[in-house]
């Protein structure tokens, strides 16, 4: 870059003089190389590393400081024990009492240290020191016979330029002499004693060793050590002696105390420094180090395109890995298989060790080699015993850190090289693979065809099930038989029925349903608008007032005139008027004569030959010829007749009718006036014919002209007597005419003989829309109908057997594959392996890394996979990219440069961790530069409101709640009032006593109470931390009943440790005591230790994350008591939150402002996390519930169980259906799944149908799977396996309940259910009584929604209480039951199978209780459930506890007694009167309200009675008489 010359002007900011130094002119500035931004950071990392290396043990003895254990007066034979090699007693080797006590306090001290270093820093540094020499350093630090305090002193000096620097001041060294291995067990309870074992080696101090050597002695450290073993046993006597002699001759002011102590003697920086040193030259081609170190060239080649994760389940012949992995641990393998860099984001409760024993198989499989580092011990410990319960511990080559790693390594080692490969079953894996496949997708495939979407229908057969059920749980229940036709069904989209249900309730609201044929003689008339109605009155009141009478009147005088019979129809009066016309027509061709006798002969005569050869006609040709001329004659003068024969059949046909109407005979005659007779005729015609077309749709229809003008007159008069008829008429015949015309003519039928209720027409018409596409969709697709529960449990239940079996068989072809690796590597470098076996044998191995550099091939393929500490890599492995696969895990208190001995061994790097809980760089800095994948955090017992609280502070989107089958909070905060004065160096009041003694308390009161829970206590210091661990141990040694949950030996022993060392711990139970008091003013420092300082709040995220179960939060002050203002670091600020979240979660509270994070400052973040929240809250409301799970609750409470829909908090995972007893009413026991949206969301079938009801099983439920198509055909066998499952845990019977079933569900709107109103102040007390007389020392369920079923047993508890209390009746049905217990329904058959049910609201003052509890939703009376209660219109929003969500009580009621065995379809005489009884009883015990009626059409309904008779009617009169008495 260029840095611009200042300008010219006045001032002292004045441009420079021409000839001014040329240093202050502009100079361009080069960006730094790759070089040197890489050498740049390895001095950092160097300088980081001697600068926390400090001061060391081996340098200065005195560092020890009480973790010093002084042997040196110990008892002869004690010490000759010792030596000998045998396990021996502190209290052998320290005998006077006073003694013993400050030695066990000592030897605690130890143990706690060696432990804190085996777990962070994965070295055994525990070593019984002989000899301490002391001597004076004066050599100028870059000749320091100690590496380390040379490399702090040069980054600790700075000396002005030109300068130089001065000689560094004499120091005292006081160094051991000989270290020996030595191992510390704990003995007896509150470990009361110490058992001390050396280990056959022994080492002179390396920093002691370099002293001598750099003044010129010649000293071989490795002859002097082992020349201390001699044919009589230990004997250091020699090796002092010599080291004291070659001291006293080059060291300055040497001397040498013959001290014998146990301590920790560990430099692990100077090996680290060691390394680095030997890994610069080749640092700068490995790409992750060069971009750790800021090279964005190697940054760039890091960021890879990683493969697309695998949707679903892969071929089981092409899994990798081993053990049982869910589709992101399959993807990380997949990943790391690329060879790519990788960073694994494995958040609190991911199964970090099967993933990582996974990929370690899968490495190790294919030939590679794998360096597994660990950051602390707990996650090798955990890593080996899952590879050994997989059977696959032959893989792994732990470097422990125990004081006999070294022969522990060779005896693995010699082990490996005579390992043979287990027997595999070749062809039973090919067959166990091949039925898992097949099982899987008949699984998949029946799953698939059932939430389909069908065309044309745009719905699939779950919808189906799910809406047919909504439908016929509702009350009144839609009956509907009719099937619309499927060209019909197909054009009826969602729309378009909602459109048509607006029609059927508004033709039912005219009296479509309503109006029957006698109730007015308009029925049915075809008036579709107002004009034709009007129209349609004033030709009726023409035709009667005028045209009619005048008609008749007519008929009289043609009669009189002509002869005729008069006229009684219009037709017969239209006949006579045909007639008259055609014979004025005929007698204006021919004379009258021609109507004096038949015409026929003439016809016959005047026809053509064939005409008569059709008619069978045999006339002479002079009979024809006189009959031609005779019609000639017979036609009137100057007409000439162009067909004779046409004219003459017209005749005949007139003189047959004019006979039929005048009986006297005679020649025709004509009326006067015929025109006009005919006139006034067409207008009555016309009205007429008019009114015929209107009248044709009526029950009378239409035929008015053939009526009697009598029978006509009255009809009229009766139409024109009802016109008020007309005034709804045409807006409903229209309507109608629009319904039938879309095809729903047989549905308005039926509803109009059923005389439905126009509300519940969309009810009806949604049930023959889903039944026919139903049974379309079952036509479609056969199978579907042939899978039902029994079937669907038996397939899942044989997959999830396969699936396991095949997760077991992964392990045989890997070690397999490993022991063909190691074979093949014998045999191809034979001579390595033969010099590495004799060395093996001989016990030659003194260091592993030698080892490997001797025999590469060889060491590096006998156990593929080396577990080895940060400290620890470069004592195992050549500094040398020779590893194939480094794996760095659990390192998030690790600096960077402590990884880089790891990274920089490894041709590819996987880096596994948490950077939101990281207090040291590695995790961070690596996550920054390496690709990333997530690992899923599997469900967890902790509190599910702990789990949303972490969500909340970093891990949103990473951390769900899971649901816990127990409501009582898991998370407590306990207020200690603790003083004390602050400490000089640190600031703050550390470890009061009486939060040590309530410590205590706490862990006592476990270990007697919870013994089977394991327990760890993390303190904030490790000054409290030490006294927490010393008054626990004391109270131990006093009680020996607690010896066995304090005993170290359990799998999860109980652990006292600080904030920083509590990486990769895990219990079940966590105390999380602070340790920090008040001031004796009551003040609070706001200095809380490491949390104050950087990655504080990580520290506390981890100590968090490490509890499994409960935790208790001690401390001598709460959130109350800090200042805001003063809480000025992340860490002090999670404290915070966490201790109000901890104080409102110990009071019971479970609302979800506990968890939620504070308001975001950006506008950016809190307009999208108001968008977030909004679509959340958007979400839930549209959620809608199963229907079918509602009636399996709804038949589940009425057998007297606790259950509750859509169980879990907010943001969390949530349970269709929980089932509890009520013997247990804090605890639900049986989660019950079902194949809803969200199982159908998950694309693999390993995943939905097996690894979330495991998980939940991991948490403590009973899972149980329903199916939907079980529920829906048969629920009362579904209802019998939920049970048999609550009962196999709580084997006592639960009384049955007949009270309606209260579900907590979201408020929802429904074509045919009025919404709740809102809860007036006087119901929510109400509701607050009730809970709280159900709860009296229970806390809110960790779900947010009480259990109704005790706040309705709680109101009947204080109805008993009060003898003056009137109970009121039961609240209104809002849902029923869609099928009777025990009645199986086929889908096609599903429907109309309850008889309406009649229910009424509480009534009078006494029942608000239990209307407020127990009957949240009213019914209103259009919904044909009796009398609602309306609004108060005080109620407010306010009032309600759950504003936003308040649960929407349903109540669903089916019978409660098993169904008697009485057969169906029978004659009426077949049944007794008891079974008649029994059905009436089994209908009545529903507690639904029925009129006789209504019982009677139920009962003939189970009888399968459809017709009726005097016998029928008088035995169902009769039972309905005796059970209603």
């Amino acid at each position: 870059m260029t840095v611009p010359e200042r300008s010219s002007g006045p001032g002292p900011d004045q441009a420079p003089e021409t000839g001014a130094d040329p240093a202050d002119r502009p100079m361009l500035v080069e960006p730094p190389s790759p070089a040197e931004l890489l050498e740049g950071s390895v001095a950092t990392w160097r300088a980081a590393l001697v600068e926390a290396a400090g001061g060391s043990t081996l340098v200065d003895v005195e560092l020890l400081g009480d973790a010093a254990l002084d042997l040196s007066a110990a008892h002869p034979s004690g010490i000759s024990q010792l030596y000998a090699g045998r396990e021996t007693r502190l209290s052998n080797l320290v005998r006077e009492g006073a003694a013993l006590s400050t030695a066990r306090r000592r030897a605690r001290a130890v143990s706690a240290r060696a432990a804190v270093y085996a777990q962070r820093y994965g070295i055994a540094p525990t070593s019984l020191a002989i000899g301490v020499a002391t001597w004076t350093e004066r050599t100028t630090p870059d000749i320091a016979s100690d590496d380390v305090a040379a490399l702090a002193s040069v980054t600790r000096q700075r000396t002005p330029e030109g300068e130089q620097p001065t000689d560094a001041a004499p120091r005292t060294v006081r160094a051991p002499v000989l270290l020996r291995p030595v191992t510390l067990h704990a003995r007896g309870s509150g470990e009361s004693d110490y058992e001390l074992a050396l280990e056959p080696s022994l080492e002179v101090n390396p920093v002691l060793a370099r002293a001598l050597r750099s003044r010129g002695a010649l000293l071989d450290p490795g002859a002097v050590a082992r020349g201390t073993f001699t044919s009589n046993g230990f004997d250091p006597r020699g090796a002092l002696h010599r080291l004291a002699s070659l001291g006293e001759a080059v060291l300055d002011d040497f001397s040498m105390s013959e001290r014998v102590v146990v301590g920790t003697f560990v430099h692990p920086g100077q090996i680290l420094v060691d390394d680095l040193d030997n890994l610069s030259g080749t640092l700068e081609r490995h790409e992750v180090v060069s971009a750790l170190a800021g090279v964005e060239e190697s940054r760039s080649r890091l960021r890879r395109v990683l493969p697309t994760p695998v949707r679903g389940d892969r071929d089981p012949a092409h899994e990798r890995g081993v053990g049982d992995l869910d589709p992101a641990q399959q993807h990380v393998l997949d990943v790391v298989a690329t060879g790519t860099h990788l960073f694994v984001d494995a958040p609190a409760g991911a199964d970090v060790t099967g993933t990582l024993a996974a990929l370690v198989a899968d490495a190790a499989a294919t030939g590679r080699t794998v360096l597994y580092v660990p950051g602390h011990r707990r996650a090798a410990s955990a890593l080996a015993d899952r590879l050994t319960a997989l059977g696959l511990g032959d893989l792994l080559l732990d470097v422990a850190p125990e004081a006999g790693w070294r022969s522990a390594i060779s005896r693995r080692l010699l082990g490996a090289m005579t390992l043979e490969a287990p027997p595999v079953d070749a062809n039973g894996v090919v067959a166990l693979r091949s039925e898992l496949v097949s099982t899987r997708e008949r699984l998949r495939a029946y799953v698939d065809a059932l939430h389909a979407e069908r065309a044309p229908w745009g719905v699939s057969a779950y919808d189906t099930l799910q809406q047919l059920a909504r439908l016929t749980s509702t009350r009144p229940t839609p009956k509907t038989t009719v099937r619309l036709s499927p060209d019909v069904a197909r054009v009826l989209d969602a729309p378009r029925r909602a459109e048509l249900a607006a029609a059927l309730v508004q033709a039912g609201e005219l009296g479509a349903f309503r109006v029957r044929p006698t109730d007015t003689p308009w029925y049915g008339a075809d008036l579709r608008t107002r004009a034709d109605a009007e129209n349609a009155v004033r030709r009726l009141e023409r035709v009667l007032d005028s045209t009619l009478p005048a008609l008749v009147a007519r008929t009289a005088q043609v009669a009189a005139e002509t002869g005729l019979t008069q006229a009684t129809t219009v037709v017969s009066w239209i006949e006579q008027l045909t007639m008259l016309d055609g014979v004025r027509a005929a007698l204006d061709v021919f004379q009258p004569i021609v109507f004096e006798r038949t015409a026929a002969d003439l016809v016959a005569a005047t026809a053509t030959k064939e005409w008569r050869a059709e008619r069978g006609i045999d006339m002479g040709y002079w009979v024809r010829r006189r009959l031609r001329k005779q019609s000639k004659d017979m036609v009137r003068p100057g007409r000439p007749v162009a067909d004779l024969h046409a004219r003459l059949l017209e005749v005949q046909a007139q003189r047959e009718v004019w006979q039929a109407h005048c009986p006297s005979g005679g020649w025709p005659r004509l009326p006067d006036g015929l025109e006009h007779i005919e006139e006034e005729f067409a207008a009555v015609r016309a009205d007429l014919d008019a009114l015929d077309e209107v009248l044709a749709t009526t029950p009378g229809g239409g035929g008015l002209s053939s009526l009697p003008f009598p029978a006509l007159t009255e009809r009229l008069t009766r139409l024109r007597s009802d016109t008020a008829a007309l005034t709804d008429l045409p807006e409903r015949t229209g309507l109608l005419h629009r319904l039938r015309s879309a095809g729903l003519g047989a549905l308005v039928d039926d509803l109009a003989t059923r005389r439905i209720e126009p509300a519940l027409a969309p009810a009806e018409l949604d049930l023959a829309w889903w039944s026919t596409v139903v049974e379309e969709i079952l036509g479609e697709d056969p199978a579907l109908a042939g899978y039902d529960g029994a079937a669907l449990g038996a397939l899942s239940a044989r997959y999830a057997t396969l699936d396991r079996a095949h997760v077991k068989s992964l392990s045989g072809p890997v070690l397999g594959a490993v022991v063909g690796h190691v074979s093949h590597t014998l045999r191809q470098h034979r001579e390595q392996a033969e010099a590495l076996f004799a060395d093996l044998v001989e016990e030659r191995l003194t260091s592993l890394r030698d080892t490997v550099v001797r025999h590469p091939e060889v060491t590096r393929r006998l156990r593929p996979v080396i577990a080895a500490s940060p400290m620890l890599v470069p004592q195992v492995l050549p500094p040398t990219r020779t590893v194939d696969l480094v794996v760095i895990d659990s390192a998030a208190h690790l600096p960077v440069e402590v990884a880089l001995a790891a990274v920089a061994r490894g041709r590819q790097v996987v880096v596994v961790g948490d950077a939101r809980c990281a207090s040291g760089s590695a995790v961070r800095e690596l996550a920054a530069v390496l690709p990333s994948v997530a690992l899923r955090a599997d469900s967890s017992r902790r509190d599910p409101y702990l789990t949303a609280f972490l969500a909340a502070h970093g891990y949103a989107g990473v951390l769900r709640p899971t649901p816990l089958p127990q409501h009582r909070p898991l998370v407590s905060l306990d207020v200690v009032d603790g003083t004390g004065m602050p400490d000089q160096v640190t600031g703050s009041v550390d470890s009061t006593r009486e939060e040590v003694e309530h410590v205590v308390e706490l862990v006592l009161t476990h270990a007697l109470m919870r013994p089977e829970e394991s327990l760890a206590v993390i303190t904030a210091t490790p000054t409290h931390a030490e006294a927490v661990r010393e008054a626990v141990l004391s109270e131990v040694r006093g009680n020996p009943a607690l010896a066995a949950f304090f005993d170290s030996g359990r799998v999860d022993p109980f652990v006292v440790t600080d904030l920083p060392n509590v990486a990769g711990l895990r219990r079940e139970a966590i105390i999380l005591s602070l340790g920090l008091g008040r001031t004796p003013h009551r003040r609070v420092l706001h200095t809380f230790g490491p949390i104050t300082g950087p990655g504080g709040d990580a520290l506390l995220l981890d100590a968090l994350g490490s509890t499994r179960h409960r935790l208790t939060v001690v401390a001598c002050f709460g959130a109350d008591d800090l200042d805001p203002e003063r809480l000025r670091g992340p860490g002090p600020r999670l404290l915070a939150d966490l201790l109000a979240f901890a104080a409102r979660r110990s009071a019971g509270e479970d609302v979800a402002d506990l968890v939620t994070p504070p308001e975001p400052t950006d506008p950016l973040l809190r307009t999208l996390a108001a968008a977030t929240s909004a679509a959340d809250r958007a979400l839930a409301a549209a959620s809608e519930p199963d229907r079918l799970l509602l009636d399996l609750a709804e038949r589940l409470w009425k057998h007297g169980l606790l259950v509750e829909a859509d169980h879990g908090i907010p943001g969390g995972d949530r349970i269709p259906l929980v089932v509890g007893h009520p013997d247990l009413p804090g605890e639900m026991l049986v989660a019950v799944l079902t194949d809803d949206a969200e199982y159908t969301a998950e694309p693999s079938v390993r995943v939905r149908d097996r690894l979330t009801a495991d998980r939940l099983e991991r948490v403590g439920w009973s899972v149980i799977r329903v199916w939907s198509a079980a529920a829906f055909m048969d629920p009362q066998a579904e209802v019998d396996r939920i049970r048999r499952a609550v009962h196999a845990r709580v084997p006592a019977p639960a009384a049955p309940r007949t009270a309606p079933l209260q579900l907590g569900l979201l408020d929802e709107a429904d074509d045919t259910e009025e919404l709740p109103t809102p809860a007036s102040t006087a119901r929510s007390a109400a509701r607050a009584a009730a809970r709280a007389a159900a709860h009296p020392a229970e806390p809110r369920p960790a779900t947010g929604v009480w259990s109704t079923i005790e706040v309705v047993d709680a109101v009947a508890a204080a109805r008993a209480a009060d003898p003056a209390a009137t109970p009121g009746a039961e609240p209104a049905a809002a849902f029923g039951a869609r099928r009777r217990a025990g009645q199986h329904l086929p889908a096609q058959d599903a429907l109309a199978q309850d008889a309406p049910v009649q229910a009424a609201g509480p009534q009078g003052a006494d029942a608000e209780v239990a209307d407020a509890e127990v009957a949240d939703t009213e019914v209103p009376e259009s919904a044909g459930s009796g009398a609602g209660r309306t609004a108060d219109p005080s109620d407010a929003p306010g009032d309600d506890p759950h504003p936003p969500n308040r649960p929407l009580q349903l109540a669903l009621a089916v019978p409660t007694r098993q169904r008697p065995d009485v057969r169906r379809g029978l004659p009426i005489g077949a049944y007794s009167d008891d079974q008649l009884d029994e059905l009436v009883a089994w209908l009545q015990s529903d507690e639904q309200e029925r009129t006789r009626e209504q019982l009677a059409a139920a009962l003939r309904d189970e009888l399968g009675i459809t017709r009726r008779s005097y016998r029928i009617d008088t035995a169902v009169r009769s039972a309905i008489t005796r059970g209603m008495r």
